[in-house]
């Protein structure tokens, strides 16, 4: 199986190293030329859930990226995907299937671009409700390292009814994923704005100030911020049910991905192994401003 991952990030490489030690063809693309550059002399080198060096193909074209793939595999940020939409355009195969991670409204932003293009090709287009591995920051050159890997998530198509096709095509290498009725409820049920948020602005000024901290220890999730997060929580559901859908909350869903079964937020958040290595960002320049705000906490309060 042949799968094209667009965005070289901390997301990317952690797929290509994923999908190669299954024995996939994979080749990457990303407009940074250094990027593509390390990859294509280092190769990438994962240390964490699981390890090795893995040889991956990598272009700055992306009509070469895809042009042999079955499954796409999006891994920019949310602010990317409008971008990649638009160079996909008029490249397309037919029976391709397009996958986005994280969906934050992604798989309605890829359809509004190339929905007429789909259509004419059968391409299906889809989203995940998170990101599949825990990870940090990124290091250079061509190196990573992944924390843990999800037990579980959900993912959902346009057109909706595809989803279930897509899983079975999928399961041998994305056995976590799970049916969605549509991908209203997988860009609603995504965790990291709702739990980033409220932690970040409480603290906002280590950040600032760009303090070494924890992001999940007792001294920034603390119980009064985790009632916060619980808050921002129970309105994102009260807009998933308004719009006919049936939410879990944060909890459900951190217990599902992550097989637990913590009774309480606080402990979900504070007790998770994965989480407890999390570092705060050192800087307002973080995802979790330009993203999670945008994307997540202001589409619900939209």
């Amino acid at each position: 199986m042949t799968f094209a991952i667009l965005g070289m990030g901390r997301v990317g490489h952690n797929m290509a190293c994923y999908l190669a030690r299954q024995g996939c063809e994979v080749i990457g693309w990303d407009r940074n030329k250094e990027k593509i550059q390390a990859i294509n002399k280092y190769g990438i080198t994962v240390s964490g859930a699981f390890a090795g060096n893995f040889k991956v193909k990598a272009t700055t074209d992306i009509t070469e990226a895809i042009r042999s793939a079955k499954f796409i595999l999006v891994t920019t940020d949310s602010a990317g995907h409008k971008p990649v939409a638009e160079r996909l355009s008029g490249r397309l195969r037919d029976g391709q299937r397009i996958v986005i991670f994280t969906g934050n409204w992604g798989a309605y932003e890829f359809y509004s671009l190339l929905k007429n293009e789909a259509a004419a090709k059968q391409v299906v287009i889809g989203e995940t409700s998170g990101n599949l591995m825990g990870s940090p920051s990124l290091e250079y050159p061509a190196a990573t390292k992944v924390k843990a890997v999800k037990a579980q998530m959900t993912f959902a198509t346009i057109p909706a009814q595809a989803v279930h096709n897509v899983i079975e095509e999928l399961k041998e290498y994305f056995p976590q994923f799970t049916a969605a009725d549509n991908v209203l409820e997988t860009s609603l049920s995504n965790a990291n704005s709702v739990v980033h948020t409220p932690i970040i602005m409480a603290n906002f000024t280590r950040i600032e100030s760009g303090e070494d901290f924890f992001l999940y220890g007792e001294q920034s999730a603390t119980r009064h911020v985790v009632n916060l997060v619980e808050k921002v929580d129970a309105e994102r559901a009260a807009v998933a049910k308004a719009m006919g859908l049936t939410p879990s909350l944060v909890l459900d869903n951190l217990n599902s991905s992550w097989a637990t079964e913590h009774d309480n937020l606080f402990d979900a958040l504070t007790k998770n192994e994965s989480y407890k290595v999390a570092k705060g960002p050192k800087s307002l320049d973080h995802r979790f401003f330009f993203e999670d705000f945008p994307f997540g906490v202001m589409a619900i309060a939209v």
